[in-house]
């Protein structure tokens, strides 16, 4: 029985269990937007909207923005 509810509650952590909360350093940010800027397969929105998605995902202080 303990281990059922040892289970259970590890599998209802909303931090572990989902799939959307999850972050990039501000460094790997920056490398990604500036390939996503250069990707001309993707129409200019797209690549603005991505960069500024992405950039949500960083914590914190970000100086290159």
């Amino acid at each position: 029985m303990e281990l059922f509810l040892a289970i259970l509650i590890a599998s209802h952590r909303p931090d572990v269990s989902n799939p959307y909360h999850w972050h990039m350093s501000c460094s790997r940010w920056y490398e990604r937007s500036q390939e996503i800027m250069e990707d001309e397969n993707l129409p200019i929105n797209q690549r603005k909207f991505l960069v500024r998605y992405l950039r949500s995902k960083v914590d914190g202080k970000c100086n290159f923005t």
